[in-house]
């Protein structure tokens, strides 16, 4: 049916990472076409038309914004000057129509998706000295760090593996977590020689294999920061089961709650709807102590977007 179908505004990247991933839940025949000011140039995506704005709005079907957030402003004024009402700006306003798993987990769904392909050269560059300076030199990081007991130690989103040299001789075990299956096999090949590591592919908001009140502590970087706020309340829940009491766990999480609509995409650097004290409630809900908070910019913002909790287990 013609209002079931939509039209991808965008056909560069975030454009073509949007069908991508309807693709691959099988949505990519609601896709009519896609515009954008080159379609000229590109006439054709996927075997989907590129069309031009003027020939879009005569298929009278709704937009799905597909560009990056320094565009959105200008066109959703183009939007209103021609008196479209219908589009949406986040992918998981519309994809929730068709999947029964919530808007939440399709954001999920989605920022992991992201970070399967076309994310070696991102890595390779956050695995060198200069990135790594942040969280290991002599910084606010490496003191709360140094507050945790590192005897049994949970590392949750590990990603390829950056940070384990860095504190993996201060550690009798550790535990390395992510969502994606990729990067747990290049960490189990990038480590093989200890055998001090465990390895858990998890589902992006659990931690249910992992027994109670075992570590002694967890922490995350650079990686919460996108996490959807109902999956950091239940990581925050397991955390706590997780840790011995008098376990910490340090969160590098988001700050950014200017518009309570946005996910991983939508906000500056991917920062997810977070806040200091909204983190602060959530955590002490789920029954911690806040040890310490530090709200502090990255080299790329000036916005306060980044925060560092440490918590503690008290029963």
């Amino acid at each position: 049916m013609n209002e079931e179908k939509i039209i991808i505004y965008g056909a560069g990247k975030r454009g073509n990472d949007y069908y991508k991933f309807l693709k691959s839940k099988n949505l990519d025949n609601y896709v009519a076409a896609f515009c954008d000011k080159r379609a000229n140039e590109i006439k054709e995506k996927f075997g989907k038309p590129v069309i031009l704005y003027e020939d879009a709005l005569k298929l009278n079907l709704p937009f799905l914004i597909g560009v990056g957030i320094e565009f959105v402003d200008e066109l959703k004024k183009l939007f209103a000057e021609t008196g479209v009402t219908r589009y949406y700006e986040y992918i998981a306003d519309w994809a929730s129509k068709y999947l029964p798993i919530g808007k939440s987990a399709i954001n999920r769904e989605y920022c992991a998706f992201c970070h399967i392909d076309d994310m070696d050269e991102y890595f390779k560059a956050s695995d060198n000295v200069g990135a790594l300076s942040v969280y290991w030199g002599d910084t606010f990081f490496y003191r709360m760090f140094s507050r945790l007991d590192k005897k049994n130690i949970v590392e949750l989103a590990c990603g390829r593996g950056r940070h384990v040299p860095k504190y993996i001789s201060m550690a009798e075990h550790v535990t390395l977590v992510d969502i994606l299956e990729k990067n747990i096999d290049i960490c189990k090949e990038r480590f093989k020689d200890y055998n001090n590591i465990d390895y858990y592919k998890n589902n992006g908001y659990d931690l249910q294999e992992l027994p109670d009140n075992t570590y002694t502590a967890l922490f995350t970087y650079d990686a919460m920061v996108h996490f959807e706020l109902l999956d950091i309340a239940k990581y925050l829940m397991e955390t706590y089961r997780i840790l011995i009491n008098g376990g910490m766990a340090l969160f590098h999480h988001s700050n950014y709650h200017a518009d309570y609509k946005v996910s991983f995409v939508g906000s500056p650097g991917g920062r997810n709807y977070m806040s200091k004290d909204i983190f602060a409630y959530l955590a002490y809900r789920a029954g911690f102590e806040i040890v310490e908070q530090r709200v502090f910019d990255l080299s790329w913002s000036n916005q306060n977007l980044d925060c560092l909790t440490l918590v503690r287990k008290n029963i």
